[in-house]
């Protein structure tokens, strides 16, 4: 991959994740999608530990919900202050994003 590429893609990830919004919570994965690299969730991953950049890492996590490695503290901290509800080291409920709860719709007459 030539070095422009390469810089439009990791350019194109960051800007996914500077756009999550307060009480938003996505995977490695959502983010690769929405960057239009859906197989990439690791460089994803790769990105955020080794940018310099301040950015909402702690609205990411795996597909399972689990929280970073290392950072589960702080990270639970900063998602239960945006609405999150965290259990046993995992993402249960957040008001956005993938861990969302929906509200059932009303059927009927």
């Amino acid at each position: 991959m030539s070095g422009d590429t390469t810089h439009d893609r990791d350019r194109r990830i960051l800007d996914v994740i500077r756009s999550l919004r307060e009480g938003e919570v996505v995977t490695y994965g959502d983010i690769a999608a929405d960057a239009g690299y859906p197989k990439l969730s690791r460089l994803v991953g790769r990105i955020l530990a080794t940018t310099d950049e301040e950015l909402p890492w702690w609205r990411v996590v795996n597909s399972a919900g689990r929280l970073v490695p290392g950072h589960e503290r702080e990270q639970a901290a900063q998602l239960r202050s945006e609405g999150a509800r965290v259990a046993a080291g995992k993402v249960r409920t957040a008001p956005i994003g993938r861990f969302a709860v929906r509200k059932p719709t009303r059927s009927g007459p």
